[in-house]
């Protein structure tokens, strides 16, 4: 796996492949102004709503480098695209070019953003390595028995969240959301076979997991028609 600086070129989406783009916040907070005036009125209003200025701050930098970044692949403006609402309300961008369109899925935690972008389904999720938190309260409750024996066999922080980043990134390209399902959704290397009513998708999924930076776990999920992921950083 390298990040690499994505090139004009780089914003066009081959059959099999998920392009995967990381964003710095921090980095990024000069361009607040410019990416606010990209939101829909709606987006503005739930910004608004935001106590906390970073936090604010951090939906701006999000839905604003979402939209620039899917923007190039459509050749529309920022201000152009229009969302819609697919199976289990997930959104999506159609176009004709992509088969059903335009698919992905945004996350974030600490300084960090990560936009997964597919011709499919696919989810996403990153996490913070918090050597502090207190996974082991969490871990009956949302871990199988054989996860639970993973985790604690050795280098514990490290490994428990490659497990929930897994978790969360296959319920996420599935529509599921956590939840009742985070403790029956299989994490652990290998193949598992699990009722199609669980995921409410009778398809093979795979997940890749990976290290956005050394700090941060991250992994996505995707249909197992995805054999290629090209990893990006984007300038603005």
């Amino acid at each position: 796996m390298d990040w690499h600086q994505a090139m004009p070129g780089d914003f066009i989406m081959n059959n099999g492949e998920s392009h995967l783009f990381r964003i710095h916040i921090g980095s990024n907070l000069q361009r607040l102004q410019a990416f606010a005036a990209t939101l829909t009125p709606s987006e503005t209003e739930r910004c608004n709503k935001y106590h906390q200025l970073k936090d604010r701050q951090r939906f701006i930098i999000s839905r604003g480098a979402q939209r620039s970044i899917l923007s190039r692949y459509l050749n529309q403006t920022a201000e152009e695209l229009q969302f819609v609402l697919g199976d289990n309300k997930k959104p999506y961008l159609p176009d004709t070019r992509y088969g059903t369109g335009l698919q992905y899925n945004i996350t974030h935690a600490g300084e960090w953003i990560l936009l997964a972008v597919a011709d499919r389904p696919v989810g996403a999720d990153v996490e913070f390595i918090d050597s502090a938190f207190p996974f082991a309260d969490i871990l009956p409750e949302h871990f199988s028995q054989e996860e639970m024996g993973f985790v604690n066999a050795a280098n514990q922080h490290d490994r428990f969240f490659t497990l929930w980043t897994r978790k969360e990134a296959l319920l996420k390209a599935t529509g599921q959301g956590l939840g009742e399902y985070l403790k029956s959704t299989p994490s652990l290397d290998g193949k598992h076979a699990l009722p199609g009513n669980l995921l409410g998708s009778e398809k093979d999924w795979q997940i890749s997991s990976f290290n956005l930076t050394d700090s941060y776990k991250a992994s996505i999920a995707a249909g197992n028609e995805i054999r290629v992921l090209r990893f990006f950083d984007v300038s603005f």
